[in-house]
């Protein structure tokens, strides 16, 4: 993904499915899973990230909503 992409939840979903599939392959040699895996994580930080913004949005929007 290039640098002025916009990481996506979505996205960083797909790219941990691809990079799975990857890590998984007898083929791949000890510095690509290396690789693979940092970058996995990277992609599970953000969506941890992401996650825990929405889990805050919508526990706001619950809250609003009780005072309804």
């Amino acid at each position: 993904m290039g640098e002025k992409e916009k990481l996506t939840y979505e996205a960083s979903i797909e790219e941990l499915n691809r990079l799975l599939s990857k890590i998984e392959n007898d083929n791949s040699s000890f510095e690509q899973i290396e690789k693979d895996v940092k970058r996995a994580m990277e992609l599970i930080k953000f969506c941890k990230s992401e996650l825990k913004g929405y889990k805050e949005r919508l526990d706001t929007l619950y809250s609003e909503a009780d005072k309804i």
